[in-house]
């Protein structure tokens, strides 16, 4: 039975909430272990400390695992490195307990074998015979109230794509802040994440460096719906190549003060050539009238093309660009992220790119 001191009467019991102490965490990961249905977890006798549990067990196949639960709210790689050290010398392995598994502390828990859990019920359990790795249950949606929920967009993913302009560069938060108009208390709060995420490192009380920016830019690809972010008009084209077509478009766009900014293959060419490129795609502000799509000598089309035209949802796409040629590009992390899954060897283009040194680098 669990201890008669736990305190229930004013935590909120539904599937769904955001978690705001270690208490709460640690109430809501006890009715999940009671409510399991595939997982048979129960206390031993005597394993508690006030309120937490120092020991849960997994009854399993008939046998019997043993772990020592370890609550954070927010875990970082570091914390879990500590926990990594500490983890051999103990006859129980730890638990890592957090309210929402994210896929960067996921992935590391499994390369270090660190067993953890979250209130929504995903799950990696590691000891010997024994390996689970379980999705999120159905109808549960807990996360830390002060987690950012999707850093890849909005004004968040702005302060990513300016720290991604220059991958060596140390930065202050005061320099993001100007650059991308974003207040103290979002970049304040974006940069510690990025830290607990293993993605920026401290270098001394106010500075910090992105140490793994080749990982921040996948973690962004996951999250990225390329269909939900921007409408695309295609256009065929009279004659010319792409980057004739693009300097046409730039100078039409300049002559009626639209923004305008070249990416996919064409943005990829002109950063670091290797295939090349068979459709001029920018994004704009707005779409040509009737009358520039004349002078331009361009033709609406439902499929193919050769140029096409994306309108954002959201202007960041603007807020790093970068010229080459004369040319407005976006920057090299929102080339390569735009660059995904787009066929005529677009991945190609984008793999070269990602390995050239220049890569996020000014």
């Amino acid at each position: 039975m669990w201890n008669s001191y736990w305190i229930v009467k004013t935590i909120d019991s539904s599937k769904s909430a955001a978690i705001r102490s270690e208490s709460e965490l640690v109430h809501h990961f006890r009715q999940l272990i009671e409510d399991e249905k595939e997982l048979h977890w129960r206390v031993p006798p005597g394993q508690f400390n006030q309120t937490h549990p120092l020991v849960v067990e997994l009854n399993l196949d008939a046998r019997t695992f043993q772990f020592k639960p370890i609550y954070l709210l927010k875990p970082s790689i570091p914390e879990l490195q500590e926990i990594l050290i500490r983890w051999p010398h103990s006859p129980t392995p730890a638990l890592l307990v957090v309210p929402e598994l994210n896929e960067r502390i996921l992935e590391f828990c499994r390369q270090i074998k660190l067993p953890a859990i979250d209130l929504n019920g995903r799950a990696y359990l590691r000891a010997e015979g024994l390996l689970v790795d379980r999705r999120p249950l159905d109808g549960r949606d807990f996360r830390f109230e002060l987690e950012p929920r999707d850093v890849f967009v909005g004004k968040s993913a702005n302060i990513i794509r300016s720290l991604l302009t220059d991958r060596d560069r140390v930065w202050v938060q005061s320099e993001l802040v100007s650059r991308t108009k974003a207040s103290s208390g979002m970049v304040s709060r974006i940069v510690q994440h990025l830290i607990r995420q293993g993605f920026l490192e401290k270098q001394s009380a106010r500075e910090f460096r992105l140490c793994d920016p080749l990982g921040l830019i996948d973690a962004w690809v996951k999250a990225d719906d390329f269909n939900r972010r921007s409408t695309i008009t295609r256009y065929t084209a009279l004659g010319g190549n792409p980057i004739e077509v693009a300097r046409q478009l730039e100078s039409s766009a300049k002559e009626q003060s639209v923004q305008i900014a070249f990416t996919q293959w064409i943005g990829g060419w002109l950063r670091h050539p290797y295939t090349e490129p068979v459709v001029t795609s920018a994004y704009v502000a707005r779409l040509p009238e009737a009358d520039t799509l004349e002078r331009l000598g361009l033709r609406p089309v439902n499929d193919a093309g050769k140029v096409w035209l994306y309108v954002p949802k959201d202007d960041g796409v603007f807020l790093e660009t970068q010229t080459v040629q004369n040319l407005p590009l976006v920057s090299d992390a929102q080339i390569y992220l735009d660059l995904q899954g787009t066929g005529l060897r677009g991945p190609d283009q984008a793999a070269a790119l990602r390995q050239w040194k220049g890569f996020c680098r000014p």
